[in-house]
């Protein structure tokens, strides 16, 4: 274990133990809330493409596959900034990488609104901006997780990721259908840009992760943090001698992740990410254009794009409560990934009366079923690797997420509609459902608290 400096009179504190039984105060809610202004920016700008493929495809005279590049090519980007944070953020810490990746997102998008005419600088443009991305939520992901108290860590975890990510995913349906028939398709990076006063905010109001900095023996800021975290223990904390657990392995050490502790859990994670992202990015970058063909006017159709991104937040919350109450988080994302594949199923059928609830299940257990498993996969390493874990584990994620609407485009193009796509997404689906009971628990680490085994 790794200690400051004490006489051995001093009580010792176990930093680890001590913030998850920490009650859940003031000071837990604002870093939440400015993780959740992070995440929003994060969602916003993610699926903002799929609601300028209407204007652009004509314009740009894009083929199906074209579009589909359109839709992958800053899911490339995000998927090798995914990766790189997690490293920088075990060596150097989160709050840096969170303000880099946040001033690069604004940035990015804000060259898209002002000079992206074509489709190659569009995608030139859009790779950087997702790399910018890419920095942002394994990082977020993993700070929330460090600061979560155990008494309400699945409702703290899940509802501020989905008022961030899944609330900022949501607005872009409903911001680019009110802005795009006023003011173009450029409108919308441009509204992106906004994140640049988020970055500055930041600069002021967000201080380095308490997890990262136990690890490095700053038991001064620690101390400071603890108080704040729990003002009634705030004198014990300057009192007494903090412990933190030693690294079992090197800072950001991507073998780690392979040795024969996580191998397993590891690679089960790789796959699920991997066909889960495929089916949620093939089937939203899609949605509103096949909605479109099938008759619904521009304003419907992104409505049921934010529709999707919507409910997937009842979703994640219904998934986690499940596995809290049957014991058994395999057995719940299993299940919720079935029922998502049964929407799409419904959903290949074509026009139906009740397309509203379809898409709602189809929000609620494609996508959101990921959310828990990204808390999973943040709760199922220790703090030298956490970062790199969830980084790692989203950037291959976003492989998935990268050829989800690139493939759907090119079965599309080569079978003239939509039919084969669902096809496909929906086994992707029941691929992962089944990857997840080859989870197994590394010997030595804890039960995930918000999601059982």
């Amino acid at each position: 274990m790794a200690q400051d400096t004490a006489s051995p009179r001093q009580a010792h504190i176990d930093l680890l133990e001590t913030m998850q039984a920490a009650p859940l105060s003031p000071f837990h809610i604002s870093l939440a809330i400015l993780l959740a202004l992070i995440l929003w920016f994060d969602g916003y700008d993610l699926y903002n493409a799929a609601y300028i493929v209407h204007d652009v495809a004509p314009l740009w005279h894009l083929s199906p596959s074209q579009v589909g590049v359109l839709l992958s090519c800053g899911l490339a980007g995000f998927a090798l900034g995914s990766v790189v944070s997690g490293l920088f953020g075990d060596r150097m810490g989160r709050r840096s990488v969170l303000v880099a990746g946040v001033w690069g997102a604004g940035l990015m998008s804000l060259a898209i609104g002002l000079f992206a005419n074509d489709l190659s600088t569009f995608i030139g443009l859009r790779f950087v901006m997702g790399v910018a991305l890419g920095l942002l939520m394994p990082i977020a992901i993993t700070y929330i997780n460090e600061i979560a108290p155990r008494k309400v860590s699945n409702v703290f975890t899940i509802g501020f990721f989905s008022l961030g990510w899944i609330g900022g995913a949501t607005c872009s349906g409903f911001i680019a259908a009110w802005l795009t028939p006023r003011y173009g398709w450029h409108s919308l990076y441009l509204f992106g840009g906004l994140a640049i006063a988020l970055g500055l905010a930041l600069q002021f109001a967000l201080p380095e992760s308490i997890s990262f900095l136990g690890s490095r023996g700053r038991w001064d800021e620690v101390r400071a943090q603890l108080a704040r975290f729990w003002p009634a223990r705030a004198e014990e904390f300057r009192q007494a001698a903090l412990v933190a657990p030693e690294p079992a392995s090197r800072a950001g050490s991507l073998g780690a992740l392979l040795s024969p502790r996580f191998r397993n859990k590891t690679l089960c994670f790789w796959g699920m990410g991997a066909l889960s992202l495929f089916s949620s990015y093939g089937l939203s970058g899609w949605l509103p254009t096949i909605l479109i063909a099938r008759g619904e006017n521009l304003t419907s159709s992104f409505a049921f794009g934010s529709l999707l991104v919507f409910a997937s937040a009842f979703g994640s919350l219904l998934t986690g409560f499940a596995a809290d109450r049957i014991g058994s988080r395999r057995l719940s994302m299993s299940v919720a990934w079935l029922l998502g594949a049964a929407a799409i199923a419904v959903l290949a059928q074509g026009g139906h009366a009740s397309i509203f609830w379809i898409v709602a299940v189809a929000g609620m257990f494609v996508i959101g079923t990921q959310t828990v498993l990204n808390n999973l996969v943040a709760v199922s390493y220790p703090t030298e690797i956490r970062g790199t874990g969830v980084g790692v584990f989203l950037g291959v994620g976003r492989v998935g997420a990268m050829c989800g609407p690139a493939i759907s485009g090119i079965l599309q193009q080569k079978t003239g509609g939509p039919g084969m796509m669902f096809v496909v997404l929906g086994a992707a689906l029941v691929v992962a459902a089944v990857l997840a009971f080859f989870v197994s628990t590394p010997q030595g680490m804890p039960k995930g608290p918000a999601f059982g085994h």
